[in-house]
């Protein structure tokens, strides 16, 4: 998506909730308390423009001013794969003028790996709320041999399969990894692609067998034709396609269970607002209260549906619950996660 296009999506949002009625979108005065009346706030976001955080972003920065009467300027700082931006707001100070939009799952897992350049514990983050949280589908290509889960399993005892991934320690690298430690899928990982829409092409035309995403990222490929869904990993299946096993569902075992649960929770923490550690309690109190009244406004969930940004919500202290027990992984994920990261 271009700067113009980004531009138009984040006035469009804007415009449609303007005179909205629901729940802290008034389209009149700001419902803030005043902590943050007539100050700046930079909304991070640890990735290039265009992509799906960044347009979360854009729909969230002028709603957030509306609820806290401040200036929410977005400002885009990628970097060793959001790490430098993630390491800045462990640093930032405490007081809410820094918030940044995070990819938990990266967050999670590259803690968890003690991936290089890592300078952040996820549990000290100080949580505003998940704006969307969706489960990673493992799909293949819809006129290949591999038409399901058991194909695949077929397919990897018969002598392995083929999975694409832009690079160790992505979701696309981790879910292959927990297949085969986990599950017995025996697969090799081919990388070197240039972001995940040319790995997605080179499934389609057959030059690797499996390919595990996000299912918001998968589903332009499924809707095209191109891409078949096989399995889903997360807790719950998908609404489009309700026939498609979760890995929860194929686990035989307790062990292989726990380790698909675990991973699901991973996976589906999401893409979440925090703020900086330590945060004064009563400015991060507002800004919770800001964003649960943006985000839970029907006006402002049937915008982003309509973007194609859905919003699946969490209030900030659970998020924090959450975190708190993420990082409290059992040892063989944390073996798990560690193998993906090395590559």
């Amino acid at each position: 998506m271009n700067k113009l296009r980004i531009a138009a999506f984040a006035v469009a949002v804007a415009l449609a909730l303007t005179g909205c009625q629901g729940p802290g979108i008034s389209g009149g005065e700001s419902q803030a308390s005043g902590n943050f009346e007539g100050e700046t706030i930079d909304l991070v976001v640890p990735f290039e423009t265009g992509g799906g955080y960044d347009q979360y972003a854009r729909q969230l920065a002028p709603a957030l001013e509306k609820e806290l009467g401040a200036t929410v300027n977005v400002i885009n700082k990628p970097g060793a794969g959001g790490l430098l931006a993630i390491n800045e707001l462990m640093r930032a100070k405490p007081d809410g003028t820094t918030i940044e939009i995070l990819n938990m799952t990266g967050v999670v897992g590259s803690a968890l790996a003690e991936a290089e350049g890592v300078e952040f514990d996820p549990a000290k983050f100080s949580y505003i709320g998940r704006l969307a949280s969706e489960p990673d589908v493992v799909i293949t290509a819809a006129d290949g041999d591999i038409k399901s889960y058991e194909d695949l399993k077929a397919a990897a005892d018969d002598g392995g399969v083929k999975f694409g991934a832009t690079g160790p320690g992505s979701n696309e690298y981790v879910d292959p990894v927990v297949l085969e430690t986990g599950f017995g899928i025996k697969n090799e990982i081919v990388t070197g692609f240039n972001g995940s829409g040319a790995a997605a092409l080179s499934l389609v035309q057959g030059n690797f067998d499996a390919y595990s995403r996000s299912l918001s990222s998968q589903q332009p490929t499924i809707d095209a034709g191109d891409g078949r869904p096989i399995l889903v990993l997360g807790r719950q299946p998908v609404k489009a396609f309700p026939e498609v096993p979760t890995l929860i569902d194929v686990a035989d075992d307790a062990k292989s269970k726990k380790l698909a649960e675990f991973h699901a929770d991973v996976l589906e923490s999401g893409r979440t607002l925090a703020a900086p550690p330590n945060m004064d309690e009563n400015r991060l109190a507002e800004l919770r209260k800001a964003f649960d009244a943006v985000v839970q406004n029907k006006d402002y969930i049937a915008a982003a549906e309509k973007a194609g940004r859905p919003i699946a919500y969490t209030a900030g202290v659970d998020v924090q619950k959450s975190v708190e027990g993420l990082m409290d992984a059992p040892q063989d994920y944390i073996n798990i996660i560690k193998k993906a990261y090395e590559g």
